[in-house]
């Protein structure tokens, strides 16, 4: 190829977006998917083979895989999911080293104990953890570390999307939890043969977004999560808000996820690190070596201009070097979450054209119709059968007013059970 070549491995939900983008800027995309997990079979709506030069389909031969790519003479691979973080990893130290994340911590940006463990040892702290598959083990910690009675959190070690974590309010049914999920295969197919359990964090949950270059972090974007509890999960998304990048307000919260991603050895692309803001300071939530999901940087760029995705084509066009620390917030900007409490088939999505009067209403995102199937909103993922409607005002006020104006319009949503 004439052009200069970057490979995407598993380019999938947000990821997808990046395809585009280089063919705009002159650079060729390739995508590295392996077709025959099964797991991501509802991940490839996001997938559209046009948007891609050529494709590799990896069989799960890591040196065939790595021939047919050379061939191309690639630039650079980028993870799209955090599954495959690994095979990126492979990839890149075989064909682009100078753009390779620290290898011998690949498994501190998967494995989420092993992450914490990382972040810890670099001298940040973080919640209270134990990962086993024996549940006689996390009833002798709980003792130990003085958490009975106290909340807990049982998650998978590799999860998406909050898909697999559930709480344990006063540590109340934490055992059965725990049983339930050793040995499942969640939706990308991967077995959890250990179980995180850890102190329930309280306080407010930010995510701070990045682009790194050659160890040089640039944030993309802001956002503060407001959550509401369903069921035995750990909470669904209520809504999104993008905030500026204000280091008098936000900069422990900016000091410590970039100090995360430096202990796990992320050096290069996107990082989509989770923190939580208690009475004691941040804690990590999760760093996640992606673009942040759920279309965020579209939405990011109606906020500022620009994303993960613009700044990562910007390294590939060779300005890399020139990445800003930050970026500057044009407008307030809110994603409502819409949701369902149960499982079936929508009977009345026309409610949701009431909010197109709102005033700060800016556009629809994969928003249901009447007649969809949907999921109960206990996860991400779940959510996303709803979609969400994306609020921008020059008002703060008004677009806080507006979700509270969609979540009254949701109250006369009719879900009826499949027949």
């Amino acid at each position: 190829m004439d052009r200069p070549v970057v490979a995407i491995v598993q380019p999938f939900t947000s990821a997808a977006m990046i395809a585009p983008a280089l063919r705009k800027a002159g650079i060729s995309p390739v995508a590295v998917i392996d077709y025959a997990v099964p797991g991501w079979g509802s991940l490839f709506s996001s997938h559209v083979p046009g948007d891609f030069d050529a494709i590799i389909n990896h069989h799960g031969d890591l040196a065939g895989t790595t021939e047919r790519l050379r061939a191309l003479g690639p630039m650079a691979v980028i993870p799209g999911l955090e599954s495959a973080l690994h095979l990126a990893q492979d990839l890149s130290d075989a064909l682009t080293p100078a753009y390779s994340n620290v290898p011998e911590l690949v498994n501190a940006r998967r494995h989420k104990y092993l992450m914490h463990q990382t972040v810890a040892a670099a001298g940040l702290p973080i919640p209270r953890q134990i990962c086993t598959s024996d549940a006689g083990e996390v009833a002798a910690w709980i003792e130990r570390e003085g958490l009975t009675g106290r909340d807990l959190v049982i998650k998978p070690t590799s999860s998406a999307g909050t898909v697999g974590v559930s709480r344990a309010p006063g540590g109340r049914g934490w055992r059965e939890q725990f049983d339930a999920l050793l040995g499942t295969r969640n939706k990308l197919d991967e077995v959890a043969d250990e179980v995180l359990v850890q102190e329930q964090l309280t306080g407010t949950e930010y995510a701070v977004d990045t682009v790194s270059h050659d160890g040089r972090h640039s944030i993309t974007d802001i956002i503060r999560y407001k959550r509401v509890p369903f069921g035995e999960g750990i909470a669904v998304y209520d809504s999104v808000e993008w905030l500026p990048y204000d280091r008098d307000a936000y900069g422990d919260l900016i000091d410590y996820g970039l100090g995360a991603l430096d202990a796990v050895g992320l050096k290069n692309w996107a990082a989509h690190t989770e923190i939580m803001m208690t009475p004691d300071g941040p804690r990590l939530v999760e760093v996640n070596a992606r673009l942040a999901g759920a279309g965020n940087p579209a939405v990011t760029e109606i906020a500022t201009g620009g994303s993960q995705v613009t700044r990562i084509v910007d390294v590939c066009r060779g300005l890399g070097a020139e990445l800003p620390p930050g970026y500057t917030l044009r407008r307030n900007v809110m994603a409502v979450f819409l949701m369902s409490h149960s499982t079936g088939i929508v009977r009345n999505a026309e409610i949701y054209d009431q909010a197109r009067e709102l005033p700060s209403y800016h556009s629809p995102v994969h928003v249901v119709r009447t007649g969809d199937h949907v999921d109960a909103s206990t996860d991400l993922l779940a959510s996303m059968t709803m979609g969400y409607i994306i609020l921008a005002h020059e008002s703060s006020d008004q677009i806080h007013a507006d979700r509270e104006a969609i979540r009254k319009i949701e109250k006369d949503l009719i879900v009826t059970p499949d027949a």
